[in-house]
């Protein structure tokens, strides 16, 4: 089986070729590529749709499934370019029963167009435990595919974060994804600093489920995040955010008659070895 693995602004995976359907037991590869690429996120499956160009079936480097991947998505593009699957620009993606516009842009990043999030709420209160203390943390939920808490660090009282370094994200991130109150799914959890309010810039660390432990990007985190400083911090329509790995990524959000319509997440996508 040939592998090749790719980034997108930091979150990688692994790609595999499955468009002839000669693969069906995921669980096992998954497994298996996830223990030989442990830098790996997750790993795609490119197959044929019915509905769309192609099918991304993505799993996480847990085997676990069924989740949108937005990182996942822009590097599934680059993968068919890079390999002349298609000669597109414009391709539309199948991902968990949905289908993404996806399109190579003339400055040679990958956008994915996002339908408008099946829940949105800017304000939820969660008891959780941050080093020695306990706090009522106000903090935001967003669903785009995947569940995503959403926490502003100039929000934590105890300790008191002022930089995005001093985020403890595996153990804060994890006591937010396993809270009893977003059980039995659980969420994926971004913690935000904002660097610029005028500007719309944003510096984001984030804790994936499924791979259980922080990752260098997550696509999906940057819209989430983007919608909630959209709704609690500036109103602006372009939010660009700085991931861990030191590449940025930009979120538009788009309106129809003053109503949420939908939203771009762009930026780049890399093969690595």
């Amino acid at each position: 089986m040939e592998i090749q693995k790719y980034s997108g602004a930091g979150n990688k995976f692994a790609i595999v070729n499955n468009l002839r359907n000669e693969f069906m037991d995921y669980d096992d590869i998954v497994r298996r590529l996830s223990m030989e690429n442990p830098e790996a996120d997750g790993v795609i499956f490119l197959e044929d749709s019915d509905a769309a160009d192609f099918k991304m079936n993505y799993y996480n480097k847990d085997g676990s499934g069924n989740s949108l991947c937005g990182n996942g998505l822009r590097c599934t593009v680059r993968y068919i370019k890079d390999n002349g699957i298609s000669l597109k620009s414009d391709f539309r993606i199948e991902a968990v029963s949905e289908i993404y516009e996806c399109k190579l842009t003339e400055d040679c990043r990958i956008s994915v167009t996002f339908p408008k999030p099946k829940v949105i709420k800017p304000d939820m209160s969660l008891k959780v435990h941050f080093s020695d203390w306990w706090q009522e943390l106000n903090c935001s939920y967003v669903d785009c595919g995947s569940p995503h808490v959403v926490v502003f660090i100039d929000e934590i009282e105890k300790p008191k974060t002022e930089s995005i370094e001093e985020v403890n994200v595996i153990e804060w991130g994890r006591n937010i994804r396993l809270h009893k109150d977003l059980m039995p799914e659980g969420a994926n959890v971004n913690f935000i600093k904002v660097t610029s309010k005028e500007k719309g810039e944003l510096e984001i660390r984030s804790y994936e489920r499924g791979v259980e432990g922080e990752t260098l990007a997550c696509g999906t985190g940057a819209i989430a995040s983007a919608i909630i400083f959209h709704i609690k911090r500036n109103p602006i329509d372009k939010i660009r955010l700085h991931t861990r790995s030191g590449e940025y990524l930009g979120v538009e959000l788009l309106f129809s008659n003053q109503q949420l319509d939908g939203l771009i997440l762009s930026g780049q996508a890399n093969r690595y070895k």
